[in-house]
């Protein structure tokens, strides 16, 4: 009988010394499974201040051609009544005249235009004395005259190399006026015969 309670607590020492290496050897792998995880290498975040920046300003709107860019030609022109100056910082006049006290003066400004005419816009009208141009031949304000140079024949003959007449077109309505005019200098009395200039 004494042996067979030994042999028991035995046993139970055994299932208890099993039961306490089990528990054990679980909280040993469950302290290294959520114990602190290694640290990693710290590298430091560079910044960089404003004043390090490379700032690259928006590209604005390009700047809209004045009319002294658009010239192409400059100088003065007439024929029968009617004359065309054009200066170099792009404004010029177109004047009609009937006698020496009654015309038309038309101040005009180089716009920019696609192709080889010259193009201003009318920015005023004045009128001297009676007026030349009748009431369909008026341009308004904000009309436009087109201006194309052509060079003029036999223009070395003439002394004037490099001169180029002006067929001036406008418009009034529904109708189109148009004017060949003559270069005021360098042209001799039979080249202004030949291409029919007059005052």
């Amino acid at each position: 009988m004494r042996s067979r309670n030994v042999g028991q607590m035995a046993r139970r020492a055994i299932v208890v010394a099993s039961v306490v290496m089990t528990s054990a050897g679980a909280a040993a792998v469950a302290a290294t499974e959520s114990g602190p995880t290694p640290t990693l290498p710290v590298v430091p975040a560079v910044v960089a201040q404003p004043s390090e920046l490379e700032v690259f300003p928006a590209p604005g709107p390009a700047a809209a051609p004045v009319p002294a860019d658009v010239v192409t030609q400059t100088g003065s022109w007439f024929a029968h009544g009617t004359t065309l100056d054009l200066w170099s910082d792009g404004t010029g006049l177109l004047a009609t005249w009937v006698g020496a006290f009654d015309g038309d003066r038309l101040s005009l400004r180089l716009i920019p235009a696609p192709g080889p005419a010259t193009v201003a816009e009318i920015v005023a009208i004045e009128t001297v004395g009676q007026g030349a141009l009748a009431p369909d031949e008026r341009p308004g304000l904000g009309g436009l005259v087109t201006v194309i140079f052509d060079a003029v024949p036999h223009a070395d003959a003439a002394g004037g190399e490099g001169l180029r007449t002006a067929h001036v077109e406008w418009t009034s309505g529904p109708h189109r006026h148009a004017v060949d005019l003559c270069p005021a200098h360098g042209l001799d009395a039979a080249a202004m015969e030949t291409l029919g200039c007059g005052a």
